[in-house]
């Protein structure tokens, strides 16, 4: 199966499918930084720039997290919530694409957004489930939890894939548990104390930092998206 990768950040959510078997026909990220690193983890895989000029792409899924500053708790925090969605343009994307699913992700808290993209896929003749988990449920050290609007034309499918989720968490708990994903030992050389990992100074070192930082703030861990990517691949199975 082949997966159209929108809001790619650093391709964690891509990574997720890879594990599950689904291969990444394109990604998409406006970040230039963040795109040279997609290039550097998926070699000879097109990487677009804008998801409103992404071009026809045939896949079977469309991902992505669309940023929606009509609803963001941190926009409005910070004084840039303007009221502009890009979920029009993922949609778009999608039935170019001619995919027979369709991923949302977003934070919770946000249920007149959710209602009104699941009013949108249906439609556009999708039928639509909704999945919230967090990172701790797969095993993380932190709770991160996350809503995926799950879509697929087939409800039949749908139903499977929806049902296969819990499942399909703890296979991915275990899996991550053997990749040693979340060990102690590992995290704990991590450089956190920003005088030690150079972050107080105002060289390269320091904005190559605080880059990593920032992308990885806006990245669930690809244990989340493999937690999809299975059930889907279950349903088509």
């Amino acid at each position: 199966m082949l997966s159209l990768d929108l809001f790619s950040c650093i391709g964690c959510h891509a990574i997720g499918f890879e594990r599950a078997g689904i291969e990444a026909a394109a990604l998409c990220e406006v970040n230039e930084w963040r795109r040279a690193r997609l290039k550097e983890q998926f070699p000879g895989t097109e990487i677009y720039e804008d998801v409103r000029t992404v071009p026809t792409t045939k896949a079977n899924i469309v991902f992505g997290g669309p940023p929606c500053q009509r609803t963001s708790v941190a926009a409005a925090i910070h004084g840039k919530r303007d009221g502009e969605s890009l979920w029009p343009y993922m949609l778009k994307a999608g039935l170019d694409a001619g995919a027979e699913w369709i991923v949302v992700e977003q934070p919770p808290g946000n249920a007149e957004w959710e209602a009104a993209v699941s009013r949108d896929l249906c439609a556009a003749g999708f039928h639509v489930a909704r999945l919230e988990y967090g990172a701790c449920d797969v095993g993380a050290v932190y709770p991160r939890r996350r809503v995926y609007l799950l879509a697929c034309t087939s409800l039949s499918r749908l139903e499977i894939a929806w049902s296969a989720v819990p499942s399909e968490i703890e296979s991915v708990k275990r899996a991550a548990d053997a990749r040693a994903s979340w060990c102690p030992d590992i995290l704990a050389t991590l450089p956190v104390v920003a005088v030690d990992a150079g972050e107080m100074d105002r060289g390269a070192k320091s904005r190559e930092r605080r880059q990593w930082i920032e992308a990885l703030g806006d990245s669930n861990p690809p244990e989340m998206a493999e937690v999809i990517g299975r059930a889907i691949v279950r349903a088509e199975s």
